[in-house]
């Protein structure tokens, strides 16, 4: 695939027509980097006064709760968006993300020239706005899942709302005692949960480390014992 083809299966630009695409490039520039496996793209509050893709190979986010000692780890394959949903608000990145492999391709496009972009390309505008949706939507669920006394709903909805829908290698990386506070839960029953789930072939754990196996049968799992 070109990275031309690539640029077009990002999901913010999906449905873009090749014409309107090339007027694009013709007017805003596009900047092209390339990073070594390891290598830092984005350090968690940095200022977003841009927006990233990634166009080759994958790269690892980490997410990290330094209070509660919660390391939160999870690969996204291109091309697809990075942290996207940081580009407003308070215009800092709350994610570090790192190549994962060598010649990792990465487009940078500058954030009012994005911005320029959604006000002339609807199709680009309305590809942001689904994007934020995913997690804007959730507010009152997060609510019932957080009052709620039930740890496989609030464990489920707290790894699927923090991790991208086709991302892999899902990796929260804590004492279980903490996490187990972190939820307010007895052990036993925070035990009890991470036992069925690797059960089901959804999870692995040690004392160390939760390792989401398949994303999708969490969610899966979480749409028919959780909800309602």
């Amino acid at each position: 695939m070109s990275i031309y083809d690539s640029i077009l299966q990002i999901p913010l630009f999906k449905g873009l027509s090749i014409e309107s695409f090339n007027k694009i490039i013709e007017k805003y520039k596009f900047e092209f980097i390339s990073y070594n496996n390891g290598e830092s793209i984005i350090n968690a509050g940095d200022v977003c006064d841009c927006l990233k893709f990634i166009i080759s190979g994958n790269v690892r986010l980490e997410y990290i709760n330094e209070k509660v000692k919660i390391k939160l780890f999870e690969t996204i394959t291109a091309p697809n968006n990075i942290a996207s949903n940081c580009l407003m608000g308070n215009n800092n990145y709350s994610v570090s993300v790192y190549a994962c492999c060598d010649n990792t391709g990465v487009l940078v496009i500058d954030k009012q020239d994005f911005i320029s972009i959604m006000q002339e390309h609807r199709v680009v505008l309305l590809n942001y706005l689904i994007d934020l949706s995913r997690k804007s939507q959730t507010p009152f669920e997060a609510y019932n899942q957080i009052a709620s006394d039930n740890i496989r709903a609030k464990f489920a909805f707290w790894v699927l709302y923090f991790t991208s829908y086709n991302s892999s290698e899902i990796v929260i990386k804590a004492k279980l005692r903490d996490i187990y506070m972190f939820f307010g839960v007895q052990r036993s029953l925070f035990n009890s949960m991470l036992d069925e789930l690797k059960g089901l072939g959804i999870i692995d754990f040690s004392s160390k480390e939760i390792c989401i196996l398949d994303r999708n049968l969490l969610r899966l799992y979480y749409r028919q014992n959780c909800e309602g």
